[in-house]
C-alpha cells in the first residue's frame, strides 16, 4: 500500500467522522425540545460525567489514550449544549387553524 492510498483511507475516515458529528449535532434540537417541554436545564453535569466515563472506557478498550478522547468529547458536548440553547431561543411557530 502506498502512502497516498493510506492517506486516501484516512481522508475517508475523516469524512465519516464529520458525518457522525453532524448526525450527533442534529439530535440537539430534539433534546432541546424535550428539555424545554419538561423544564430541564441544558447543562446536565451527571450526563456529562456519564458520557465522558463511557467514552474513556471505550478508548481504553480499543488501546487509545483516553485523555485526548475526553477532550474531544468535552468539545462535542459543548457544541451540543450550544446547539440546544440556540434551538431553545427560536420561537415556536404558532399553529394556525386550517380551513
Amino acid at each position: 500500500m502506498t502512502i497516498e492510498e493510506v492517506r486516501a483511507e484516512i481522508t475517508q475516515i475523516d469524512e465519516e467522522i464529520i458525518l457522525l458529528i453532524a448526525r450527533r449535532q442534529s439530535l440537539a434540537g430534539k433534546i432541546a425540545a424535550i428539555k424545554q417541554e419538561r423544564g430541564i436545564p441544558v447543562h446536565d453535569n451527571q450526563r456529562k460525567i456519564d458520557v465522558l466515563d463511557y467514552v474513556m472506557k471505550l478508548a481504553k478498550a480499543h488501546h487509545i489514550d483516553p485523555v485526548p478522547i475526553k477532550g474531544i468529547f468535552e468539545t462535542l458536548i459543548g457544541m451540543n449544549e450550544k446547539a440546544q440553547r440556540a434551538a431553545m431561543e427560536k420561537p415556536v411557530p404558532k399553529r394556525t387553524a386550517r380551513k
